[in-house]
């Protein structure tokens, strides 16, 4: 049974947490990101298909990191693209971690694959610490600076896992509900695993949507009314979210 809270006042902007991935097939991640925290891995390449929660995951691992009483800074390379800063990637091996998501933005574009192969070098020669993310693996991306590709290739890399189960969806949710102190009537439990988000950052902007639902409520038993309510909430949002997707996708 998931109980339920029924006063409860849900803060979905808190920071991401590893505790958002505590779910049996992202343990390798957890086990490396644990690793380069401890100062054990320079490097790490994690790679996935899109929407699988690479940015959460970034935000999550620079969170952890700065724990550690370390500094770090964390990177979209396709917002810096859209900038058009290449100038950006100077200094950066100031930061003991630098986090780049979104690697793939340089495909065909020499100029930022030369200023990438350049930081790289620097960050190495300074023994600082780098993760980089992307949609493919290293070898696959379009690059034509095949010395990048090689540096690219040389960090140990793990693959995102999709969570297209919905008994990893129910441990990921789990997780997240846990880290927060959130409880969720079972109805609204099931039908956002079933039919919800399956990223971490996208469930969490979901329980956003139905948290004013289901913050001071007045009786413990919900209503059936409320609980409907809460599932087309559930399901429009997550519509929005496929449609912003699709929209993301075709303005590429």
């Amino acid at each position: 049974m998931t109980s339920f809270q029924p006063s409860f006042n849900l803060d979905v902007r808190q920071e991401a947490s590893l505790d958002d991935f505590d779910a049996q097939n992202y343990t390798s991640i957890i086990q490396a990101v644990d690793k380069l925290c401890l100062g054990q891995l320079s490097e790490l390449y994690i790679f996935g298909e899109k929407y699988v929660g690479k940015t959460h995951l970034a935000l999550s691992i620079y969170n952890a990191y700065i724990t550690q009483q370390k500094n770090a800074i964390s990177l979209s390379l396709i917002d810096l693209i859209d900038d058009d800063d290449v100038d950006a990637l100077n200094n950066l091996e100031m930061f003991d971690l630098i986090i780049l998501d979104d690697i793939q933005a340089i495909n065909n574009n020499y100029v930022w694959q030369e200023a990438m192969f350049h930081l790289i070098n620097r960050i190495r020669e300074q023994h600082k610490q780098l993760v980089f993310l992307a949609d493919t693996p290293a070898r696959e991306l379009d690059i034509a600076l095949l010395d990048l590709v090689t540096r690219l290739s040389l960090a140990p890399m793990i693959k995102l896992p999709s969570s297209t189960l919905e008994s990893d969806r129910a441990t990921l949710l789990r997780a997240i509900l846990r880290r927060k102190s959130w409880r969720l009537p079972d109805s609204i439990f099931e039908y956002l695993v079933k039919e919800g988000p399956h990223t971490a950052g996208e469930i969490i902007e979901v329980l956003d949507s139905i948290s004013p639902l289901l913050t001071h409520l007045t009786r413990p038993q919900v209503p059936k009314k409320t609980i409907e309510e809460a599932k087309a909430i559930i399901q429009r949002k997550t519509v929005l979210l496929e449609i912003s997707r699709y929209t993301a996708d075709t303005d590429q």
